[in-house]
């Protein structure tokens, strides 16, 4: 387990929490089916097949899901910078949105932890569908656009999705 050291550290363990909790819980699914397996093989071969397969399977997903979620750090260049500039008082915190917004990075956190370099991106786009949704994009030089968040027009998220836009507009300028 890694020691964490800064309030920067912290803040990104805290906002993969919910990744890191996912993971966990398929761990227990996994070995349970594992041990049920076992515990089967005593009564019915068939049904521990089924169970070890099962688990198996499961295990290998959330093996691959763990690694992926622990090679996310492996991007960013320069992990100390990254750290200090999420334990900066100037980050941006979109909690319904599950955004951050640093100096020079931006977290989202909503299904994936993507971790995007803002200058490495060319600029920021707002997307409409219709007059119910809106997205934010930010693209990067290939033109590839990163949908960063979306939320429904005029909500309590959309006072949070102006912030973040508006933030990132500025870094554009």
């Amino acid at each position: 387990m890694h020691q964490i050291q800064t309030a920067g550290e912290q803040k990104y363990y805290d906002f993969i929490s919910d990744r890191v909790k996912q993971a966990r819980t398929g761990m227990i699914v996994w070995a349970s089916l594992l041990s049920l397996a076992l515990i089967s093989l005593f009564n019915n071969i068939v049904i521990a097949l089924i169970l070890a397969l099962a688990g198996a399977a499961l295990a290998v997903v959330n093996v691959r899901s763990q690694q992926q979620l622990k090679e996310k750090l492996d991007h960013i260049a320069d992990k100390e910078e990254f750290f200090c500039q999420l334990g900066a008082p100037d980050v941006l915190t979109a909690p319904e949105g599950h955004v951050l917004v640093t100096k020079d990075y931006v977290l989202t956190g909503k299904g994936d932890i993507s971790m995007y370099y803002i200058p490495d991106m060319e600029k920021v786009e707002v997307g409409l569908k219709g007059h119910t949704k809106k997205s934010l994009f930010l693209t990067d030089r290939q033109g590839i656009r990163h949908e960063i968040m979306t939320c429904a027009q005029n909500t309590g998220a959309s006072k949070e999705f102006d912030a973040v836009y508006q933030t990132l507009l500025r870094k554009y300028r």
